[in-house]
């Protein structure tokens, strides 16, 4: 897709390195978008770390948006694991994968 995406969804960050350096972060899932019939894609970006990344495509638009989630979380997970940490802007306080990418529980219906 060659056009600007329609962003769903944006989460602003700082990110601190092992080495202290700052910088602004911004992951960003955009609405997803049909390609063809059964093949949906959807827009993603971590600015300040890799930039606008290749759309991920799906089955579904449920598909291609849960996607995309799951690739910011490994990106950013790759980085906490090298030493970097994240930081909220206001106020300045640690945050954590799982506060960003909270696992759902499933349950059984009643």
């Amino acid at each position: 897709m060659n056009t600007e995406p329609r962003w769903l969804a944006s989460r602003n960050l700082i990110l601190v390195k092992s080495n202290g350096e700052r910088s602004d972060l911004c992951m960003r899932i955009g609405l997803p978008y049909e390609i063809s019939s059964g093949e949906w894609a959807c827009a993603t970006s971590l600015e300040g770390l890799h930039g606008r990344l290749h759309d991920i495509h799906g089955i579904d638009a449920w598909q291609s948006l849960a996607l995309a989630q799951r690739l910011l979380m490994q990106l950013l997970g790759h980085a906490l694991e090298s030493g970097s940490t994240l930081l909220c802007h206001e106020p300045p306080e640690p945050v954590t994968l799982a506060e960003l990418f909270p696992a759902g529980q499933a349950s059984s219906p009643p």
